[in-house]
């Protein structure tokens, strides 16, 4: 499917964008209301939320400023979205 080196660097920046995006939702889960924690561990696990959502925009925001760059803001999100559910995309930065 891919070949060498150039190949490698395709597959890693579509699982950079996945890890990323997966990262990023799980920021929004509301971890202290579902542990039902109050008082300072709530407000750990808000910050925990938070962490998680700017490690997520980290590790996929390169990749994305890429596709960005390259489509346009309109191009973009259909072609995260192929990236993101089918792992493929014509499109994708190379």
């Amino acid at each position: 499917m891919f070949d060498g080196y150039q190949g490698q660097r395709v597959m890693i920046e579509k699982m950079r964008l996945r890890i990323g995006a997966f990262i990023w939702v799980l920021s929004w889960v509301p971890y202290g209301l579902i542990l039902g924690l109050s008082g300072f561990w709530f407000t750990a696990a808000w910050a925990f939320e938070i962490t998680l959502g700017l490690i997520g925009i980290a590790i996929a925001g390169s990749e994305f400023s890429k596709v960005v760059k390259r489509e346009g803001w309109r191009g973009a999100p259909s072609v995260l979205w192929r990236t993101l559910r089918y792992g493929e995309s014509e499109r994708m930065p190379t």
